[in-house]
């Protein structure tokens, strides 16, 4: 009985020695494009395999011919089933715009309903990398 006294003071005393714990590394947003699309009329795009299912998309809508006639639907699909995810975009004549999404990871496909215009959209995934914690040594002098 009397070592444990001791016992404890001994491990008391190389905690204490022990390195401190190293600075957590910081995750930052990192963007990536992951497809572009361009056309007239109605179409079904895409096949993006999605590891977070964080999107930026930026589409636009120009040459509408006749003036006030041009429509423009971007819905965001399951690629496996089909369904209906989110509309995206509902827009009436030219225009642009940057919508963001966030559904899971899957793989996504778009259906675009268009008329009597031109569409462009381009769609942007977000993710986290660590980033390395900054080197506390200072730059050798030349």
């Amino acid at each position: 009985m009397r070592r444990v006294p001791f016992v404890l003071a001994l491990a008391a005393a190389l905690s204490a020695c022990s390195p401190a714990p190293t600075k957590p590394q910081d995750i930052v947003a990192v963007t990536r494009q992951v497809g572009s699309w361009q056309g007239h009329g109605t179409a079904t795009v895409g096949d993006i395999p999605s590891e977070t299912g964080r999107f930026r998309i930026h589409w636009e809508t120009a040459n509408e011919s006749p003036a006030g006639t041009g429509s423009f639907k971007l819905t965001m699909r399951s690629a496996i089933s089909g369904r209906p995810l989110q509309l995206v975009v509902d827009h009436k004549g030219v225009g642009a715009g940057i919508a963001d999404y966030d559904e899971g990871p899957r793989t996504y496909d778009f259906l675009v309903e268009s008329a009597n215009l031109d569409w462009k959209f381009r769609v942007d995934e977000t993710t986290g990398e660590y980033v390395p914690p900054a080197s506390s040594a200072s730059p050798a002098k030349p």
